[in-house]
């Protein structure tokens, strides 16, 4: 009798103890379900490392992280680099699907198309996008009604064209410099031929298919174009080292649509302000997240506030003089 109330005691402690652990088990579990849900998980896919998308970079992080730091919720963002090949993209984009982001902010028209091939289901925020309608990525920008929404790089391209006009007024012909995958590049080249045919100037498509096309389309284009204008284009913008060693060596004139790919090799620009961009793109991820409002009603937008650009090195250089009329 005495033995069976020992067993009776023991199995009695035995599952008080078993019933402790798991309930100690189960409240762990739940505190790192809550620690995990306050945890917003960020993807940021950027097509290329150079200054324009970089400065985006950078705005989008800064306010993010200042907003946040005021809440009570983290934030984890994960970067990635597609080093300029649509690959790349397309690896990082099923990766931030895989892992379940709770948004995708794209930055460059490829890694946006990637973002926006792979799923409807999580947002995406597109930033730096030329023309995200020829881009498939929205029909609507006012309305995107799909999990799309951001901001959009258009660079003054009327004004540019009227800057190199003014810089180079003898100049009868002009280089259009570009990457022929990019639709960016081609709804900029087309918006930058309207305006050299309302000034009444020819002009000649210089297109390349890759950075490695670069120096020698410039040095075959130098005995027949007077100037070059090259977009806001990826792979001439990561090539402007190379493009600035020709320019120079032929005293061929490029005038350049965004600030990075001039103070590398351009001439004079007007440039978007890449920093602002990124803040603002940062601002609609915000609504996003926080349910301001519903992603499918937030129209895509522009930057409204431009820099004016001189490389004054490369105007020496090249033996031209900034006409006072220039800085109107």
């Amino acid at each position: 009798m005495k033995k069976n109330k020992i067993i009776i005691l023991i199995a009695i402690i035995v599952f008080v103890l078993v019933s402790s652990f798991s309930i100690s088990k189960n409240n762990t579990h739940k505190m790192t379900n809550a620690e995990n849900n306050d945890v917003i998980k960020i993807g940021i896919s950027q097509m290329i490392e150079h200054d324009a998308l970089d400065l985006i970079y950078k705005g989008i992080t800064d306010e993010l992280n200042k907003y946040y730091k005021e809440s009570n919720k983290k934030i984890k963002i994960d970067y990635q680099n597609a080093q300029g090949e649509q690959a790349n993209c397309n690896t990082i984009a099923q990766k931030f699907v895989n892992e379940k982001k709770d948004i995708i902010i794209a930055i460059g028209t490829p890694s946006a198309q990637s973002a926006v091939n792979l799923t409807k289901d999580i947002p995406i925020i597109v930033s730096g996008i030329g023309d995200p309608i020829g881009a498939k990525l929205v029909t609507n920008l006012n309305k995107p009604n799909a999990n799309v929404t951001g901001t959009i790089n258009l660079p003054p391209i009327e004004k540019q064209i009227e800057l190199m006009h003014k810089l180079i007024p003898n100049a009868k012909k002009i280089g259009l410099l570009y990457c022929s995958s990019e639709i960016n590049s081609a709804y900029q080249i087309k918006l930058a031929k309207e305006k050299l045919d309302s000034l009444g100037l020819e002009y000649v498509d210089l297109t390349v298919a890759n950075a490695n096309e670069i120096q020698q389309m410039m040095i075959s284009a130098a005995s027949k174009v007077d100037a070059i204008f090259s977009p806001t284009d990826n792979i001439i913008a990561n090539s402007m080292a190379n493009v600035a060693m020709i320019e120079e060596s032929e005293k061929l004139p490029v005038v350049c649509a965004d600030a990075g790919m001039t103070k590398i090799g351009g001439t004079v620009t007007y440039s978007v302000d890449y920093y602002d961009m990124g803040i603002l793109t940062a601002k609609k991820t915000i609504e996003v997240l926080e349910g301001m409002k519903d992603i499918k009603n937030i129209p895509l937008e522009t930057v409204d506030s431009y820099n004016f650009v001189v490389n004054t090195n490369m105007i020496q250089k090249l033996g031209l003089s900034i006409p006072n009329n220039l800085y109107n």
